[in-house]
C-alpha cells in the first residue's frame, strides 16, 4: 500500500501544471476515457523513464509538450542531462524505476514513482516519490518538463553538487624517514565576494584577478561571476603562496572584496633530489577533467602528474568525505550520496636521501667537469639491494628542480623553467633510468654466456680461439673485427668461455651465437626473457619500459624476412634487435650476484600513517632454473673484469680499491644515430661471497665502456661505502 502523501503531493503536481502555463501545451485534446487515458500518460511516463535509462535524449525531447520543447531546444536539454549523468557518475542504464499511484484531472496527470540511481562513484541510492507531470495534447500525452524533472529541488533554483572535504595530502620521506615532500608549506585560497567591489569597477577587479590568476581570463571571470554583483555570493578563484600574495594583495583589494582561508601546500625540501623518481603534483588537465571528477575531485584539485607522486596518487591524496548534494545560495538543501573519507597516508622510499644526492652529483660532475657533456646528451645510473630488489639510488640526466612544477610554490622564473625543460632535446624530465630504451653492447655477454652453458653445447671452460678477426667463415657475408685488433697485442688467442667474457672477446661470442642459433635460434632469447629482459619487472611505483628481444620463429612476421645467422652474431653480442633498459640491466647484474633470484625492482618501502603502516615491502623474486656452475662462472668472469690485469677490461679503473670486492662487466655499444653508448654494470660487497648492491652506469654516445662508465661507477661505489674518494683512471674499451 503507498504512503498517503503521494496521493498529496500527486494533487499539488497538478496544481503546479496549471499554474505554470509556460510548462503546458494548452491545446484542445482529443476527448479519451478517463481509464485508458491514465493509462495512455503512464505509458508516455514509461516511455519517457525508459528513453531516460538509454540516454536516448532525443527521444526523451520529442516526449515533451510543446511549451517545454520551446523553452529548453534539445541541445540544451541534452546539455543538461549529460552534465547532471557525469556528475553523478551514472552508470549505463544506471535508472531503475517503479510506478506508484497515478491521478487524472481533465487534461493533466501526475504520475508518481520512485528511482534508483546506480553510480560508479557514490554506489546506488534512491529518490522516491518522484512526480512526473504530463499533459494531453493533440500529439497525445505529453511530459510538461522543468528542471524539477531531474531532482524536484531543481525546479527554484537549486544545483547538483559534489562537494568534498580537503584532506592533507601525504608525506614522502627516504628510507630512514628524513621527509623529501611535506604539506608545511603555506598557501592562501583565495575567494571572491561580490556584494560590493572598493572602486564601484568589478571589470577592473576582474583583470587584476586575471593577472594574478594567469590561468582565468578577465572575460571567463566576467563571465562568470559578473551577474551576480550586489549579491551575497562567494567564489573561490585560486590558491597562492603567501609570500606572493603579500606582493599583490594592495593592488588586488584596491578593486576586488576578498576573502583568505589557510591551507597546507607541498613543499619539495630538496627539490633537484631524485625528480624523477618524486614526480610532481599540478593542476587536473583539462582533458582529464571529466575523468577526475568522476573520482570525486573537485576542478581545482592538485594531482600526482608524475613519479611516486603520480603511480601513488589515491595514497598520498586520499579521499575526503564526497557528498553529492542539491545546494541554493551556498545551503545544501538535501544531501542525496555520501561516500565515506579515505585518510590520506604517508610514503616511505627505499632511497636513502644522501646516496641518492651523492649519485646525482657524481653523474652530474661528469657531464659538467668531467667534459661528457660536450659530447654526450645524458646518462642514468641505477644503484640495487641485491637481496631485495629496493632501488637505492636512481638518477637521471639532465635533470631538474620539482619546485618549478609546484603550481603554490614555483619560483617567479617557473614557466620559463619548464618550457626550457620541455624543448631541451636532451630530455631533462624524461626519466632514462626506467624508461630509457638502448643496445646494450658487450654488458648482454652476460645473458650470452648464461646461454651458452644453459644449451649444453658450451661449458665455462670450453675454448675458441680468438683471432681478433672474424673472416666470415662459415657465415660468409663479411669480415668482422674485434675491439683488440687495435690493439698491439692483436688478438686474446685460446680462451676460456669466462675469459672472452672477462676481456670482452667479439670473436668468441659470435661463434656461441652462431652455434646456437644453428642448435636452437631461440635459446638466447628465451634466457634473456628468464634474466628480465624484454618483459615487464612487475614494478608499480614507476613507469618502465619493456625493451626489445629478437624472435626468430616471428622474424619473418615482424621484420619482412626469414632469421639469419648474422642475425644472431648482432644479438648475442648486444646489437642488432636488442634493446634493454638500464633498470633491468642492474636487476640481471643483481640476479647474478645473489645466485640467481630475480628480484621485481621497488622503491616504495612502506605506507602508512606514522607508527602504523598499512604497507610494507616484501621483496618477490623468481629463481632462474640454472645450472649451478652457470652463474658461478660469470661471477667468476665478471670479477676477472678488474682485478686480471692481462685481460680485465676494467681493472686499471679499479686499481687500488680496498676494502670492497667490485665485480663488473663493461660495455660500448653502437648506436643507430652514431657514437657509442658507455656501460659499465657491476655489483659489489665487503667480499666477492657477500655482493651487497648491483649497479649500472649508462652514458649515452659517451665512448667506451671502461673509459667513461666505468670510472663513474668506482666513485659511485666509493661513495657507498663512505671511502676516500681516488681520481680513477681512464683508458680504452
Amino acid at each position: 500500500m503507498r504512503r498517503p502523501l503521494l496521493l498529496i503531493a500527486l494533487a499539488i503536481a497538478l496544481g503546479a501544471c496549471r499554474s505554470t502555463g509556460a510548462a503546458l501545451d494548452l491545446a484542445t485534446p482529443t476527448p479519451v476515457p478517463s481509464r485508458d487515458a491514465l493509462r495512455e500518460a503512464q505509458r508516455v511516463a514509461a516511455d519517457f523513464l525508459n528513453a531516460w535509462r538509454l540516454e536516448n535524449f532525443s527521444a526523451m525531447h520529442d516526449l515533451l509538450a510543446l511549451n517545454s520543447r520551446d523553452a529548453y531546444p534539445l541541445p540544451d536539454f541534452e546539455a543538461f542531462y549529460r552534465a547532471a549523468h557525469a556528475r553523478l557518475t551514472l552508470k549505463p542504464e544506471g535508472l531503475r524505476y517503479s510506478f506508484a499511484n497515478a491521478i487524472l484531472r481533465g487534461s493533466e496527470a501526475a504520475v508518481a514513482y520512485d528511482l534508483r540511481f546506480e553510480t560508479s562513484f557514490f554506489g546506488s541510492f534512491e529518490d522516491t516519490e518522484r512526480v512526473l507531470r504530463l499533459v494531453n495534447t493533440e500529439e497525445g500525452w505529453r511530459v510538461a518538463w522543468s528542471r524539477g524533472d531531474l531532482f524536484a529541488e531543481m525546479a527554484d533554483g537549486a544545483t547538483l553538487e559534489v562537494i568534498q572535504t580537503r584532506l592533507t595530502r601525504g608525506n614522502i620521506y627516504d628510507r630512514d624517514g628524513e621527509a623529501i615532500a611535506d604539506m608545511n608549506g603555506v598557501s592562501l585560497a583565495v575567494t571572491l565576494l561580490t556584494r560590493s567591489y572598493p572602486t564601484n569597477n568589478p571589470e577592473a577587479c576582474f583583470a587584476e584577478l586575471a593577472r594574478v590568476f594567469p590561468a582565468r581570463s578577465a572575460e571567463t571571470l566576467a563571465r562568470l561571476f559578473g551577474g551576480n554583483t550586489g549579491r551575497d555570493f562567494a567564489y573561490e578563484i585560486g590558491v597562492i603562496a603567501q609570500e606572493r600574495l603579500l606582493e599583490v594583495q594592495a593592488d588586488l583589494e584596491r578593486h576586488c572584496t576578498l576573502r583568505y582561508e589557510a591551507r597546507p601546500t607541498r613543499r619539495y625540501l630538496r627539490g633537484s633530489l631524485a625528480p624523477h623518481v618524486i614526480g610532481y603534483i599540478g593542476p587536473i588537465p583539462a582533458e582529464q577533467a571529466a575523468f577526475w571528477e568522476a573520482r570525486g575531485y573537485p576542478r581545482d584539485a592538485l594531482i600526482g602528474l608524475d613519479g611516486v607522486e603520480r603511480q601513488l596518487e589515491s595514497v598520498l591524496a586520499g579521499q575526503g568525505k564526497v557528498s553529492l548534494v542539491l545546494r541554493r545560495d551556498g545551503v545544501v538543501l538535501r544531501t542525496l550520496a555520501e561516500r565515506p573519507a579515505v585518510p590520506s597516508q604517508s610514503v616511505y622510499l627505499t632511497l636513502d636521501w644522501q646516496m641518492q644526492e651523492t649519485t646525482q652529483r657524481i653523474l652530474e660532475q661528469a657531464f659538467t667537469t668531467g667534459g661528457l657533456g660536450a659530447i654526450s646528451p645524458g646518462g642514468s645510473v641505477v644503484v640495487l639491494d641485491v637481496k631485495t630488489g629496493a632501488i637505492l639510488a636512481l638518477a637521471s640526466y639532465p635533470t631538474f628542480n620539482l619546485e618549478a612544477f609546484n603550481p603554490v610554490n614555483a619560483p617567479p622564473n617557473a614557466q620559463a623553467l619548464i618550457e626550457r625543460w620541455l624543448n631541451d632535446p636532451r630530455k631533462p624530465t624524461f626519466n632514462r633510468a626506467t624508461l630509457g630504451q638502448y643496445p646494450p653492447g658487450s654488458v648482454f655477454k652476460i645473458v650470452s654466456m648464461a646461454a651458452g652453458i644453459e644449451s649444453g653445447l658450451f661449458t665455462p671452460n670450453t675454448r675458441h680461439y680468438c683471432s681478433g678477426i672474424w673472416n666470415g667463415t662459415p657465415l660468409g657475408d663479411r669480415t668482422r673485427t674485434d675491439w683488440i685488433a687495435s690493439t698491439p697485442a692483436g688478438r686474446h688467442g685460446s680462451i676460456t668461455l669466462k675469459q672472452a667474457l672477462t676481456g670482452s672477446c667479439n670473436i668468441y661470442f659470435w661463434h656461441l651465437g652462431w652455434t646456437l642459433s644453428n642448435a636452437d635460434p631461440e635459446i638466447l632469447t628465451k634466457i634473456a626473457r628468464k634474466m628480465g629482459f624484454g618483459t615487464p619487472s612487475g614494478m608499480t611505483d614507476l613507469p618502465e619500459a619493456i625493451g626489445l628481444l629478437p624472435e626468430p620463429s616471428r622474424y619473418e612476421q615482424l621484420v619482412g624476412r626469414k632469421w639469419r645467422n648474422s642475425d644472431a652474431l648482432n644479438a648475442v653480442i648486444g646489437q642488432g634487435d636488442v634493446v634493454v633498459t638500464p633498470l633491468q640491466v642492474a636487476r640481471a647484474v643483481a640476479a647474478v650476484a645473489n645466485d640467481g633470484y630475480l628480484y621485481k625492482p621497488y622503491v616504495v618501502e612502506k605506507i602508512g600513517i606514522i607508527g602504523e603502516p598499512s604497507f610494507i615491502a616484501t621483496p618477490q623474486a623468481e629463481r632462474l632454473d640454472f645450472k649451478p656452475e652457470t652463474l658461478a662462472a660469470i661471477r667468476e668472469a665478471m670479477c676477472e673484469v678488474t682485478t686480471n690485469r692481462t685481460i680485465g677490461t676494467a681493472t686499471f679503473v679499479f686499481e687500488g680499491l680496498r676494502g670492497v670486492t667490485v665485480c663488473g662487466k663493461t660495455g660500448t655499444a653502437e648506436t643507430p644515430v652514431g657514437g657509442t653508448h658507455a656501460w659499465f654494470a657491476a655489483y659489489a660487497g665487503r667480499s666477492a661471497e657477500a655482493p651487497e648492491i648491483a649497479l649500472v652506469v649508462l652514458v649515452e654516445r659517451g665512448g667506451e665502456g671502461s673509459s667513461v662508465a666505468a670510472p663513474i661507477a668506482r666513485r659511485l661505489i666509493e661513495a657507498y661505502y663512505q671511502l676516500p674518494p681516488s681520481t680513477a683512471a681512464t683508458g680504452s674499451n
